[in-house]
């Protein structure tokens, strides 16, 4: 199994660096511009399916990729984005002003409301779980969001989930793995070439 991991594309929100999780922002200009790159690069791939987030800027990043081929999107809320709570829509600097105890590195929203980094791993270990049970050939795109990709790169690798910021994953960007049933090969991680194209 060959597994296309793309992070949707800009959104309003993403430009101005506040914290996204569950709010339901769509597409920006600049995003829809990227999903088209997107759609490009992958329109020669054999993509048999293709599952996405169910918010609006992965399912419109979906959308706009599908319509180089003739599959149906399946929306899987395992691959929603990571919730941040009352945080969300905030930047760093607000929620310091806020939370003046609150460390960034701790992956633990549940003080306001939001998830915690294992909350965020068995949802991505449910998704995995429901890939292998595909057929084993088969090529399939993800559409999903920073903190979700990361963690599914740390379990399909075999690495702790606690170093899953050490991944850098940009909105629009592409990782490839593939032998996702017999031992993952990482061929491709975070690749925005697409972007400078046209």
């Amino acid at each position: 199994m060959k597994l296309y991991l793309v992070r949707h594309g800009q959104t309003d929100l993403n430009k101005v660096r506040r914290f996204q999780g569950r709010i339901d922002v769509p597409l920006n200009e600049t995003g829809r511009e990227q999903a088209q790159k997107l759609s490009l690069r992958l329109s020669s791939e054999p993509l048999d399916k293709i599952f996405a987030s169910p918010l609006s800027r992965a399912q419109q990043t979906a959308e706009i990729i599908r319509s180089n081929h003739q599959i149906d999107i399946t929306a899987s809320e395992d691959l929603v984005e990571m919730s941040f709570g009352s945080l969300e829509g905030k930047t760093f600097q607000e929620i310091n002003g806020i939370y003046t105890d609150w460390d960034p590195a701790v992956f633990d929203f549940t003080f306001a409301g939001g998830e915690n980094l294992g909350k965020l791993v068995i949802r991505m270990k449910s998704f995995l779980d429901m890939l292998k049970k595909q057929d084993e050939n088969s090529q399939i795109l993800v559409v999903s969001h920073s903190g979700g990709l990361r963690v599914m790169l740390c379990l399909l690798l075999g690495i702790d989930v606690n170093k899953w910021w050490q991944f850098k994953i940009d909105v629009a960007s592409l990782s490839i793995v593939s032998d996702v049933n017999r031992g993952v090969v990482l061929n491709l991680l975070n690749d925005t070439s697409h972007l400078n194209m046209g």
